[in-house]
């Protein structure tokens, strides 16, 4: 703390560091008249009685806090030189730096809420009992910086118990909150198991829940935390108020405890219970297991001709074909299934590491199709199907979609989707007025009327329009952007093979 340059002393008030209260106020030229000089001995006659009842090393740990060789008690006055009716709190002055230039700023929170001016000889030798010990505990932790302070809290936090459990048994808390979420869990028999588990996972894992994944399993978020000091018990509240969580230090014992006081023997027998209980539900399900394996054989029997079916999909992917033969189908939901190599042990922990947006070929009855010479074939059938169907180009009369009356063709359709590449930010309603031949000023200011398509569907309504837009759009031509539209590759081939 740097108050050297704004504290003043007085000869009469030895154990006194005068401080000059606001921003306007920049020095001190005497203490007050009379009532104030009454006040002020009274008041010095009360802390010279506390500090003969402390030991020297935290008198001089006072002083230290003050940077004072003498006080111990900053006493704040106004610019009228008077006694101002509040102590400044220490822990608005702790690892602070103020400018020579101006007074100590006032804010509802830098001074206590009590007026000592006011108080009866027993309450100001209690208020006094409380502030002297605040600043007591301010003097302690000025002794280091407060990033020394962080850097303790969180090493205590690493060796609290339960932070301790959580990252033994990391693995399982996280597989725990995996299949909890998975689409797999629903294959577990029985339903009362299941429900009955889910449960007990909402009670064990609340405790691991309340504390936020960096802190949990990282070095701690970066957000800025808040230090709320405990003089009474020797802590520091330390609070991230983004996070919502909160530790409490004890500098005395170099210790962490958390909100909620954990029964350790019930935390280690909980975790331990739940992954127990998950393992039987699958041992009651060996089905799910079968499959998987089964899964696992499918991708590897589709890896040599990987570069067949990923063709097959990506010309499928850019046009509307029919049914596509059953292996097709399989590896296009194969693809999305991650299983790990090793499954063996637990089946919690290798379960949770499962990873599929469906649970269709996971499911007892689903018959996985073979890949042999036939389905080879049909699939190599099927390819060259699609490669013809890519290469014919509709015929520019034909039509695209016929909306309560009206028709709209393949080339109107190209018509459409070139205004929309050249203007894809534009939203709806200005495509509508530019379709249907509406010349609003925005429309002229734009110059959007003297463009090709301008009016090419002025005989339509406007809510037919957009239900033609939304055909496009649906048919997997247009994108939605936040405002307009953009075209997809499919459009962009139609366009392609149009200019061609």
């Amino acid at each position: 703390m740097t108050m050297e340059q704004h504290t003043y002393h007085f000869d009469t008030y030895p154990l006194f560091a005068f401080v000059p209260m606001g921003k306007k106020n920049k020095r001190i030229r005497s203490v007050g008249q009379k009532v104030q000089k009454g006040l002020l001995h009274r008041l010095h006659e009360h802390v010279k009685r506390k500090v003969a009842t402390l030991t020297k090393e935290e008198l001089m740990k006072l002083q230290a806090f003050l940077d004072d060789t003498e006080a111990v008690l900053p006493i704040p006055l106004n610019k009228e030189d008077e006694l101002y009716p509040y102590f400044l709190k220490p822990d608005q002055l702790i690892w602070q730096a103020f400018s020579p230039m101006h007074g100590i700023p006032i804010y509802g929170s830098s001074t206590y809420s009590q007026s000592y001016l006011t108080l009866s000889t027993e309450e100001l030798d209690h208020h006094l009992d409380r502030v002297i010990r605040d600043y007591l505990f301010c003097a302690n932790l000025a002794l280091r910086e407060r990033h020394e302070w962080e850097e303790r809290i969180f090493e205590g936090f690493q060796r609290h118990p339960f932070v301790q459990l959580a990252k033994e048994k990391k693995e399982v808390v996280q597989a725990v909150e995996k299949m909890n979420h998975s689409p797999l869990i629903s294959l577990l028999n029985s339903p009362e198991d299941l429900s009955f588990w889910r449960h007990r996972v909402e009670i064990v894992m609340r405790p691991y829940r309340a504390i936020p994944d960096a802190w949990l399993w990282g070095s701690g978020c970066s957000h800025e935390k808040e230090m709320i000091f405990h003089s009474s018990t020797w802590e520091i509240e330390y609070f991230c108020e983004t996070c919502g969580f909160v530790v409490y230090y004890d500098i005395t014992k170099d210790h962490v405890r958390l909100k909620e006081v954990m029964d350790m023997e019930r935390a280690k027998k909980r975790i331990a219970t739940i992954e127990r209980q998950f393992n039987e539900m699958v041992e009651k399900t060996p089905r799910i297991v079968e499959k998987i394996e089964e899964i696992a054989h499918a991708q590897l029997s589709f890896k040599p001709y990987e570069g067949l079916y990923d063709e097959v999909l990506g010309i499928k992917s850019r046009m509307e074909a029919e049914e596509a033969p059953p292996t097709v189908t399989l590896y296009e939901r194969l693809r999305l299934i991650s299983l790990p190599q090793v499954r063996e042990g637990s089946p919690l922990l290798w379960l949770s590491k499962v990873s599929t947006d469906t649970i269709e070929p996971f499911k007892p009855r689903a018959i996985l199709p073979s890949v042999n010479e036939d389905s080879l074939t049909n699939v190599r059938e099927f390819l060259e199907h699609l490669r013809s169907l890519s290469n014919r180009r509709p015929n520019d009369e034909d039509e695209f979609v016929a909306i309560k009356g009206n028709s709209l063709t393949y080339k109107e359709v190209e018509e459409l989707l070139e205004f929309i590449s050249r203007h894809e930010n534009e939203p709806l309603h200005v495509l509508i007025k530019v379709f249907t031949g509406k010349a609003t000023n925005a429309i002229r200011t734009q110059g959007l009327h003297q463009e090709e398509p301008f009016g090419l569907l002025n005989d339509w309504e406007e809510k037919h329009v957009v239900k033609a837009i939304k055909s496009i759009e649906k048919d997997g031509l247009l994108s939605k952007l936040s405002k307009g539209y953009t075209l997809t590759e499919k459009a962009n081939v139609l366009l392609e093979n149009g200019d061609a």
